[in-house]
C-alpha cells in the first residue's frame, strides 16, 4: 500500500542493527530506518520494536526520511 503523496509505504520490520532497524517494503525493497537519539536512549521503543519485529507485523514508513511514522496511517489533509 504505496501512498504517494507523502512517500509512506507499508514496511515489515527484520531486524534490528542498532540503531537502526531493518525493514522490507512490500515491492522487496530494504529500507534502513533510522531511529533519533531520544528513541535510542528508550527500552519501551526497543521493546515495542521487538514486540512489532517478532509476528512481522506491517507499520508505515517514510522513505524519504527513513524513520517510522508518528501518525499511524493517517494522511494529512488536502490543501
Amino acid at each position: 500500500m504505496e501512498l504517494n503523496q507523502t512517500n509512506v509505504v507499508a514496511a515489515q520490520l527484520e531486524a534490528i542493527a542498532y540503531p537502526e532497524i531493518v525493514a522490507r517494503t512490500e515491492r522487496g525493497t530494504t529500507v534502513m530506518i533510522e531511529t533519533n537519539e531520544k528513541q535510542r536512549d528508550d527500552p519501551a521503543f526497543w521493546q515495542a520494536i521487538s514486540a512489532i519485529l517478532k509476528p512481522r507485523l506491517w507499520v508505515p514508513v517514510s522513505l524519504r526520511l527513513h524513520q517510522l511514522t508518528d501518525s499511524d496511517w493517517l494522511m494529512p489533509e488536502p490543501s
